[in-house]
């Protein structure tokens, strides 16, 4: 009876097994590729008015031959937002970056953030920036923005 049972046993875990996809990569040479972008405040274009609900900046770069169709397909695709911190050192932050501040006057405290993002399309890379309140008619993008594209392929 048990040797019954263990045949069953075996039979229903063999038909309900699970299956994997493998993936058979070629493993050529890596290849990667850097693409460095300084973004001045005249650089940025705003999407929506002023001070409009989902209203941000962004800076669109359509020539970017590096991010090939195989790059986009097949590789990593990373960015950075590279900026100087309290302390005076250059820091390399991967995207998406979230800043926080708050402004203080005399009667009254405005905490906000900053949201940095990109978005990536074969030949393409848009750098976003969007305010926490999307307070667009006098908060401006950083006078210069400096980012790092990184491919791996």
């Amino acid at each position: 009876m048990k040797k019954i049972l263990l045949v069953l046993l075996v039979v229903m875990m063999g038909s309900y097994g699970c299956t994997k996809e493998v993936c058979k990569c070629n493993f050529e040479e890596t290849q990667w590729k850097i693409v460095d972008y300084t973004i001045t405040i005249n650089m940025w274009t705003l999407v929506g008015e002023p001070d409009e609900i989902g209203s941000y900046y962004y800076y669109l770069d359509e020539n970017v031959p590096e991010l090939s169709q195989r790059v986009y397909d097949d590789g990593i695709i990373m960015c950075y937002y590279i900026y100087v911190d309290e302390f005076g050192d250059e820091v390399q932050t991967p995207l998406p970056f979230s800043a926080y501040d708050i402004v203080v006057d005399e009667d009254w405290e405005f905490p906000w953030s900053v949201h940095f993002s990109y978005d990536v399309t074969p030949g393409s890379i848009a750098f976003k920036i969007v305010f926490s309140d999307f307070y667009t008619g006098d908060w401006q993008p950083p006078a210069r923005c400096k980012f790092r594209l990184v491919m791996i392929y």
